[in-house]
């Protein structure tokens, strides 16, 4: 019996489900531009079963892929889904012929490693765990007779270390002032925002005049624009804020209380960009645009802001996140205050015209 859905691409799915070996099993594919495509390809697909004939485990390893992701990553974010999308071009790149059939743990190993060659540790752990859990499906389906993801090794690039991550006072006070001489571009607008209030680059293209208050000098932060440039609500309750902010920012922010669109309607691609060529003008090195919020932080941490009022600004969950991400700002911090704990308590007795000052010792009764 067929399944038709309709996914939020707005391309359909057919899902067909039958009985092998005493067991019900469900093979599905997507990508179909109308609805009676879908029809048609399921009813073919039963046919085909009806005569014996099975040809779902010799698919493309990277068809198999696409289908299962469209209909078991059904409740997830966008973002989430991207990411699969992601494994699914990995496949198609590094794996392009391989099928479902002869797919075996030496040629898994073999993705994983040509993928490792061109990306950090992290980011093929992710690509591994996600075809992993599609591959464990096909096992358990019995689309495949074994399982070809066990004691998969992982390796990849080293990820860059923390002080590429955000930039150093000087540069970041460059960056400021390059961006506010070009406001009227909504890229460097962007970039403004970020530099003065650490908001993440969703949050920055989902404002609206309205989100400022000038009578308060604040700033609420309630949305989010998704990759696809799709209006969110944010993920945790501590997201929605509201933060102040500063009179300079305020009075960028004033030319354009006559504007209805977003003030910065750009997406993440030409932020990065546009970032990239700024600092190239004058920083020795590149961050992306998240970099700027860390590079928020680390400039207020480095103040002597409190980390709990950081927490709050950025809009972490708890303190706890704000620690682990910013550990390596804390500890240089840590051994500043140590340095200075050592100094106060070195008590210094040698006054009274240089002579150590004596203090009676008495003894007292039980």
């Amino acid at each position: 019996m067929a399944a038709i859905t309709k996914r939020k691409s707005g391309l359909f799915q057919a899902q067909v489900s039958f009985n092998a070996n005493g067991k019900r099993k469900r093979i599905a594919k997507g990508g179909f531009k109308t609805k009676t495509d879908a029809k048609k390809w399921a009813a073919n697909y039963e046919l085909k079963k009806d005569a014996g004939i099975h040809e779902d485990s010799n698919q493309l390893l990277s068809e198999y892929f696409l289908n299962w992701y469209q209909t078991y990553k059904t409740d997830i974010t966008d973002v989430s889904l991207d990411q699969y999308h992601q494994a699914y071009l990995m496949i198609k790149k590094y794996a392009p012929h391989a099928t479902l059939d002869k797919f075996e743990r030496s040629d898994f190993q073999k993705l994983i490693n040509a993928y490792a060659k061109e990306h950090v540790k992290t980011s093929v752990f992710k690509r591994k765990g996600e075809i992993q859990a599609a591959l464990r499906d096909a096992y358990a389906d019995e689309l495949i007779s074994k399982d070809p993801t066990v004691r998969i090794t992982v390796t990849g690039k080293k990820s860059k270390s923390a002080d590429l991550k955000f930039l150093e006072s000087d540069d970041f006070e460059k960056l400021e002032e390059y961006s506010y001489q070009r406001t009227k571009i909504p890229s460097y607008l962007a970039i403004l925002i970020a530099i003065h209030t650490g908001l993440r680059s969703g949050e920055i293209r989902a404002l609206k005049i309205e989100n400022v208050n000038f009578n308060d000098s604040t700033l609420s932060v309630n949305h989010s624009r998704d990759l696809y440039g799709r209006i969110k609500v944010p993920k945790t309750k501590n997201s929605i804020r509201t933060i102040k902010i500063d009179k300079k920012l305020l009075d960028v922010l004033k030319n354009f209380r006559d504007q209805k669109d977003y003030l910065a309607n750009v997406s993440d691609n030409a932020l990065n960009k546009t970032l990239k060529h700024a600092l190239n003008s004058f920083a020795g090195k590149t961050i992306t645009f998240h970099g700027l919020r860390h590079s928020h932080a680390s400039f207020l941490l480095s103040k002597g802001i409190s980390i709990q009022y950081v927490s709050e600004r950025l809009g972490h969950a708890n303190v706890a996140i704000t620690q682990k991400v910013y550990a390596h700002l804390l500890q240089t911090k840590r051994l500043e205050e140590e340095d200075k704990t050592s100094k106060l308590m070195n008590f210094n007795h040698t006054k009274n015209g240089g002579k150590t000052v004596a203090f009676k010792t008495e003894t007292y009764g039980n």
